[in-house]
């Protein structure tokens, strides 16, 4: 498919924007260890707004990929994990979250090798909303204890902390665990199905790298075949 210089350009911008999020999550680590925890809660806000931004603007642009969905995704993933195991480091209530991260990741893997759909769920999109607000919010109640003020209410997070950063943590556990069994009840119907299995695939004659990244950026491509496993895109 041919594309104008004004569409290069969209599609270019906004998958720069979910690139950033994606080395953003690599460096998250960095900045929490060197800049503390007040630069890290700004620039965790700045990472998870991107999320909405680059969401919106493929939908409104019509720009929408195979490999933007599939860095969406990964990005997504990856920011919450490293956020996880920055606030697991003096919470261990973060821990269980990370467990559960990588449950899930697993499960769709195996869907995926299935011949399953892999998109999220609404309880996977309301997932992540849900771990983005408190993760955000833990990162704001750690920064708050670098500030020297008198403002009682200022002062009163500043000493619950720890108690507010526990209840965040059983929530998104929660949230994970409701997220992790709908992902496996997909997955098991997907194993149950015959006609989604990898044998089928299996059978077909695989498509080139330069066919697969043909379609992985073609706009309409993506919405003829969005609902389809990812799996079935990289064979003819």
């Amino acid at each position: 498919m041919k594309y104008s210089a004004l569409k290069i350009t969209e599609l270019v911008f906004v998958n720069l924007i979910t690139l950033t999020r994606l080395l953003g999550a690599f460096a998250l680590p960095f900045i929490y260890a060197f800049k503390g925890p007040s630069v890290c809660a700004i620039v965790t806000i700045i990472l998870f707004l991107t999320d909405a931004i680059d969401g919106f603007l493929a939908r409104t642009l019509k720009i929408s990929t195979f490999l933007g969905s599939s860095l969406d995704a990964l990005s997504d993933k990856l920011l919450n994990t490293i956020s996880f195991i920055i606030l697991g480091i003096e919470y261990n209530i973060m821990i269980p979250p990370i467990i559960l991260e990588i449950s899930i990741l697993l499960t769709n893997y195996s869907t995926y090798r299935f011949g399953g759909n892999v998109q999220s769920s609404f309880i996977g999109k309301i997932k992540t909303i849900i771990l983005d607000i408190f993760v955000i919010f833990s990162f704001i109640l750690l920064s708050l204890n670098a500030i020297n003020t008198n403002n009682k209410i200022v002062n009163y997070f500043i000493d619950n902390t720890s108690t507010y950063i526990n209840i965040f943590g059983c929530i998104i556990s929660i949230v994970c665990i409701i997220a992790l069994l709908d992902y496996m009840k997909k997955n098991k119907q997907t194993r149950a199905n015959p006609k989604l299995t990898h044998v089928k695939f299996q059978k077909r004659k695989r498509k080139t790298f330069k066919e697969i990244m043909r379609d992985a950026i073609d706009t309409k491509y993506y919405i003829k075949h969005k609902d389809e496993a990812i799996m079935k895109q990289l064979y003819k």
